[in-house]
């Protein structure tokens, strides 16, 4: 099955294996961690889930990583970005992203847009 063609939930459960979980054969959905059954991360979802899964991608290859992300979003690979700078943009820590809206932000606030240039 292709990865467009799965639900939220098979993605889900999916990423869990791959990062290390095993699929619960007794409660179909779910996940064994540890000495539990528990549902999968909703990686599909959830902004932080999704970053730890993303965080993993990089660490393993980033530059198939961005390869496949430019893929998704541009309907073409971004081979011509160097991907190093682009996986550092996206492994910014929170504090790092809202630390650039808040300067994005602010300086339209202080600065507003001329609509004359």
């Amino acid at each position: 099955m292709l990865v467009k063609d799965m639900t939220d939930q098979q993605l889900n459960l999916q990423l869990e294996i791959l990062l290390g979980a095993k699929e619960d054969r007794h409660r179909k959905g779910n996940v064994i961690k540890g000495t539990y059954s528990v549902s999968p991360k909703d990686h599909c979802n959830d902004p932080a889930a999704s970053l730890e899964v993303q965080a993993k991608a990089l660490e393993i290859d980033t530059d198939t990583y961005i390869r496949h992300l430019g893929a998704i979003i541009c309907d073409r690979a971004a081979d011509h970005y160097k991907n190093n700078s682009i996986a550092k943009l996206l492994s910014a820590s929170p504090r790092q992203r809202a630390e650039a809206a808040y300067m994005t932000l602010s300086s339209q606030d202080l600065h507003p847009l001329r609509e004359d240039i």
